[in-house]
């Protein structure tokens, strides 16, 4: 894929999730894609169905207000994306009742890609500011 490719292709996963919607979220990953956000205790998923239940859990517990690309680094097959997200933190999030407080983080995603579609999402998020903000 070229570069413009992956951006457009990200750019419709990350408009899927600002829109809490699962299936398009699904829609932009390949079958048997594997989704890891580091940190959660489920680990790595494989299977659509856990993988759209992880996002149903995410989208009931944030609400995002803007999502800012930092810088982008591609590779062949892959890209390596640093965002900042801004938002509220409507419901339990990693473990602390958000409260509808706002929230901000920066995000790390690194993807793989295949056949037009992100076959690896690998999320890290900055849990530091996330406890700091909440207060865990």
């Amino acid at each position: 894929m070229t570069r413009e490719e992956m951006d457009a292709l990200f750019a419709e996963h990350c408009a899927a999730e600002a829109a809490s919607d699962v299936a398009g979220a699904l829609a932009t990953l390949t079958a048997g894609a594997e989704h890891d956000v580091v940190g959660d205790p489920q680990g790595v998923l494989r299977e659509p169905g856990a993988i759209g239940e992880r996002y149903r859990v995410l989208f009931d517990a944030l609400s995002e207000d803007k999502f800012v690309n930092v810088r982008r680094y591609y590779g062949e097959d892959f890209f390596v994306d640093e965002s900042h997200w801004y938002g509220k933190a409507t419901g339990m999030f990693v473990g602390i009742p958000g409260n509808n407080r706002p929230l901000d983080f920066r995000i790390l995603h690194v993807c793989e890609v295949q056949d037009g579609k992100i076959s690896r999402e690998n999320v890290w998020l900055d849990f530091a500011a996330i406890v700091q903000q909440l207060g865990a």
